[in-house]
């Protein structure tokens, strides 16, 4: 789960920082595999940089100030309690910091035999907006239709809303109501919005789709496509739903043009938008709502729809964006119900003694550049999600004075089960002067991985040429370097150096793809979503791509 590309730190500067950068992989399948130790108490946590105490042989005792120890990482003194202290800790612990919470059943009568309580809440938000008419709204609703009856074989306690959109809000709180409609200057007023929703539904209960899939499939067969596009209003109606009702769970939200009516609005310039947006995804994340974006695009329309926008609610939810066909459609829709998620409201943490750095973090974020923050905040992860962390030691390391350095990976996480957990793996990096050493065990396929994600995020924001010339400059140094170790015998690993440079050569021939597709289709939004997908690569999904090709290569 925390692997890393060299195997000790250099004394000194490797002369050629960008071939032999610090990188770890954060590979979150790990979470899968059991940790070596379960705790159920909490962890004793530095008071300065939040690192958990893991070596109890640094525990000291003094009459004055009772049982201490000074911090590994930041060297601070913190006073802790005796009966805090387990025995022993292993390399990687399982701390559960937060048993399941129950909600209590209400006392209001409910509408289901399934307890209200119960399940998740799932929000489809569908743009009826007159440019979806024909092909497009009719792949939607029959996708729409499988998703339900999907929820209803496999997840019937999941509770379900419709949300429809275009100049005005269709509200489908019930399967045996008309939609509550929301219009006019009230699509303008985020605090008049709330109080009308809260008003429109106090009474109200939600139905499990279980019991109710039928009546929704009739609900969906009647949508039609009308005017324009209030997609900012129905997304906050959507969020405010999850926060009425008091659940967690997913929105799916669907459009094929830019949100050109009410709050959100993106087809002018206003700064005020993107904003609202950020501000939506912060707030999903707060409540634990998972977000997907799906753009909808016929062939040569050449419709924006925002998605370089739209998209940071997939990125701070751990959503996935998509750019799509009618045709499409459907594979999309089966993707999006089969995405299991390993955890919610996930939280990285890495930390490092004063003399090394965090200089970059790649596959947390797509519609950023870079990130150095010690916490991240991904919230939700699938078991495909790895991360790449580049450390930097701006000291020689010689001055630490120390024959190890220790590393700290915490990863903190609800559990598909509501429990919250805090995952802490520790990892202590031997020193060496000899750079020959250093470049022997050195792991290219993970420099390779992390410059992939990066030309992602440039992709994300439509630079493409950009992100061409910083993969296509990695594999040029790379070869040189391949060269020049094979010409004076050195020792290196050429299995890595390989896959590396496969791995490059796969995506630069991707790239070449993508920018013929990109002159039929809406360009910018093309690109976000090409650009999340680069952004969020693994190298086990890289390396199973490349292998489909070949297979297919031999047919």
């Amino acid at each position: 789960m925390f692997k890393r590309s060299f195997d000790k730190f250099l004394e000194k500067y490797p002369s050629k920082p960008s071939l032999y950068p610090y990188i770890y992989s954060i590979n979150f399948k790990g979470l899968k595999t059991k940790a070596k130790k379960k705790i159920t108490t909490e962890p004793i946590k530095c008071s300065q940089c939040g690192a958990v105490l893991t070596n109890i042989e640094i525990i000291q005792e003094d009459s004055k100030i009772g049982t201490y120890y000074k911090c590994e990482y930041c060297g601070t003194v913190n006073v802790i309690d005796k009966e805090q202290i387990v025995e022993s800790f292993p390399d990687d612990i399982d701390f559960i910091i937060e048993d399941i919470i129950k909600k209590e059943p209400k006392t209001v009568e409910e509408i289901t035999k399934v307890g209200a309580i119960e399940g998740e809440l799932y929000i489809s938000i569908i743009d009826i907006s007159g440019s979806m008419s024909g092909a497009k709204i009719e792949a939607v609703k029959k996708s729409l239709i499988q998703t339900i009856m999907d929820f209803k074989l496999n997840s019937p306690t999941t509770k379900y809303i419709l949300i429809a959109f275009e100049s005005s809000v269709y509200y489908y709180l019930r399967h045996d109501k008309n939609p509550i409609r929301f219009s006019g200057d009230l699509l303008f007023n985020l605090g008049k919005m709330t109080e009308q929703l809260k008003k429109s539904i106090i009474k109200e209960r939600l139905g499990s789709i279980g019991e109710f899939a039928d009546g929704w499939v009739k609900k969906v067969q009647e949508l039609r496509s009308m005017d324009m596009t209030a997609l900012g209003p129905a997304l906050y109606f959507g969020i405010n739903s999850f926060e009425n009702f008091q659940f967690t769970g997913r929105i799916t939200l669907l459009t094929d043009g830019l949100a050109n009516q009410g709050v959100g609005n993106l087809s002018g310039t206003s700064v005020g938008a993107e904003k609202f947006y950020e501000k939506m995804s912060e707030l999903c994340n707060q409540l634990n709502i998972i977000v997907d974006v799906v753009g909808v695009s016929a062939h040569g329309d050449n419709n924006e729809m925002g998605l370089q926008i739209l998209g940071k609610l997939t990125d701070k939810t751990g959503g996935k964006l998509f750019l799509v066909s009618s045709q499409e459609m459907e594979s999309i829709f089966t993707q999006l119900r089969q995405t299991k998620y390993l955890g919610k409201d996930v939280k990285v943490k890495i930390i490092t003694p004063k003399i090394i750095n965090i200089k970059n973090i790649t596959g947390a974020f797509s519609s950023k550049g870079t990130i150095n923050e010690s916490e991240v905040n991904l919230g939700a992860i699938t078991e495909d999600r790895e991360l790449f962390v580049e450390l930097e030691a701006p000291k020689i390391i010689k001055e630490a004075k120390q024959e190890e350095i220790p590393i700290q990976l915490q990863v903190e996480y609800k559990d598909k089960d509501g429990c919250k957990r805090l995952r802490v793996i520790n990892d202590r990096v031997k020193i060496t002067k000899d750079e020959n050493e250093f470049v022997a065990k050195y792991d290219q396929k993970l420099n390779a991985m992390m410059n992939i994600q990066a030309a992602g995020t440039s992709y994300y924001a439509g630079k493409a040429d950009k992100s061409k010339k910083q993969l296509s400059g990695l594999k040029s140094e790379i070869l040189n370097e391949r060269n020049r170790l094979k010409s004076i015998g050195a020792d290196y690993s050429q299995n890595a150096f390989s896959e590396s440079l496969e791995f490059l050569d796969d995506e630069l021939e991707e790239m070449e793809l993508e920018q013929k597709e990109a002159a039929a289709a809406p360009k910018a939004s093309y690109m976000a979503a090409k650009g999340q997908s680069r952004s969020r690569l693994s190298q086990e999904l890289k390396s199973f791509r490349i292998a489909e090709k070949k297979k297919k290569a031999k047919k």
